[in-house]
């Protein structure tokens, strides 16, 4: 696997049309403010569960620029413990693109030489850490996908 395919994929689970079912972009849309707060159970919001993957698209911007943060999982840093609202809906999707944004610039930037590079401050290289961010968005989608389904 190369950066440009790994670029490829990310940007298709964004915005493209994923062989899997709808993209990050056409969910994000689809999603009526007041869906936000959907859960099932004492399960995570629709809402928590995108804030929650904006930290991990955050995480890997936060590397891929040198920095060597660490998000302990399951910790409040890691899954916002707050209830979202409609008048969150357009500061997560304006956050969530921006992050689309920053990490395709990043990435754009770089060679096929960055995935063999270690991240910095952990134990893996930056393919492990882009293709499990793609997996991430995909896996998270899903649930969102079961949430909005709920409603």
């Amino acid at each position: 696997m190369n950066l440009r395919e790994i670029i490829n994929q990310f940007n298709e689970v964004y915005e493209g049309e994923p062989w899997f079912g709808n993209s990050i972009s056409t969910y994000l849309q689809e999603i009526t403010p007041d869906m936000l707060s959907t859960r099932i159970n004492s399960g995570h919001s629709i809402g928590q569960i995108i804030a929650h993957m904006i930290v991990w698209r955050n995480y890997s911007i936060s590397k891929l620029r040198g920095e060597e943060i660490k998000i302990k999982v399951g910790s409040s840093e890691d899954w916002a413990n707050q209830e979202f609202t409609a008048e969150n809906k357009t500061e997560l999707y304006s956050e969530f693109k921006a992050t689309q944004k920053a990490l395709n610039q990043l990435l754009e930037a770089e060679t096929d030489d960055l995935l063999h590079r270690k991240v910095p401050g952990e134990k893996f290289n930056f393919q492990t850490l882009l293709v499990g961010l793609v997996q991430h968005d995909i896996y998270h989608l899903g649930q969102i996908y079961l949430l909005k389904s709920s409603n």
